[in-house]
């Protein structure tokens, strides 16, 4: 990144949150730019509540393109755009601005990106049935494009029932034909069978050797498992892959909603996009963390 970082010519993109200090958004982001021999820095800095809407507001007059929303800002971005693509609406949450034309047009690529980064290790037909853990933010774009894309049922396992029911009733009023059961967590593993993915999109299992769901004994042939933490080997993620599970942890959906990002503001086709090289880069300074810290 040396050659570019010294340009005098750059545009800007930027990741906005707090805290951002760990992200691996701009590895992964200029990676891509060089690559695609873009003129654009990708940077990141963290935003007090106070500061954002202003933030947002300034960084089109000082020549940026677009930036990354992260937590706990991606409510607050929705409420800031003049145009929202049919994913944020539905989503209402925004993850990507561009600043185009004196407007500020907002996205969600977490879904899709989540979704595209599946690749061949988990073919369309797979994901027909789902079964997701968790009813959070993550959880609702994951449900969101599972339908979206055709799943047919889906099964929704979460501590608190009133919020997966939520979710529910949220997810059939878009989609009326889908089969979608809210059940409690401690029926992971009866529920196992019959299911072509898994998708576990909560934070247990991130600081510790904990699981959400009980751990199962066997795992079902054909049965994909998609993590959303990265950086570390979970409880769950461990369990899966001893008994032979086809197992993807959450740098798959940072890469793929990253790239989707900036396929956006370069208004270049998502298969343009070198998600690979984005990937392989996440995944060597990942591995390098997990060997200094042991986890």
């Amino acid at each position: 990144m040396r050659s570019t970082r010294f340009r005098a010519d750059l545009s800007t993109l930027w990741l906005l949150g707090r805290p951002v200090h760990h992200s691996l958004s701009p590895l992964i982001q200029n990676t891509a730019l060089e690559l695609l021999g873009e003129k654009y820095l990708y940077l990141a800095t963290s935003v007090e509540d106070k500061d954002f809407t202003r933030v947002v507001e300034t960084l089109p007059l000082l020549g940026a393109v677009g930036a990354n929303v992260t937590v706990p800002y991606k409510l607050h971005a929705y409420r800031l755009c003049h145009h929202l693509s049919p994913e944020a609406q539905v989503m209402g949450a925004v993850n990507t601005l561009h600043f185009r034309e004196g407007r500020v047009e907002g996205y969600n690529t977490d879904g899709l990106g989540w979704w595209n980064a599946l690749g061949e290790q988990c073919p369309p037909s797979q994901r027909e049935n789902a079964l997701v853990i968790g009813a959070g933010g993550a959880t609702r774009a994951i449900c969101h494009t599972l339908l979206s894309q055709g799943g047919r049922s889906l099964k929704i396992l979460n501590r608190t029932l009133s919020k997966a029911e939520a979710l529910k009733d949220e997810l059939l009023n878009h989609y009326p034909d889908a089969e979608v059961e809210v059940r409690p967590l401690t029926d992971f593993c009866a529920l196992l069978e019959g299911q072509g993915l898994v998708v576990q999109t909560t934070s247990v299992g991130l600081h510790d050797e904990k699981s959400p769901v009980p751990l199962p004994s066997q795992w079902p042939e054909n049965t994909f498992l998609s993590e959303l933490i990265y950086g570390r080997t979970t409880a769950l993620t461990r369990r899966a892959s001893e008994l032979g599970a086809t197992v993807q942890d959450g740098l798959g959906m940072l890469c793929g909603q990253a790239a989707l990002s900036l396929s956006i503001w370069l208004e270049r086709e998502p298969s343009d996009i070198p998600l690979n090289s984005m990937l392989s880069a996440a995944r060597a300074v990942v591995n390098k963390r997990r060997e200094e810290f042991g986890t």
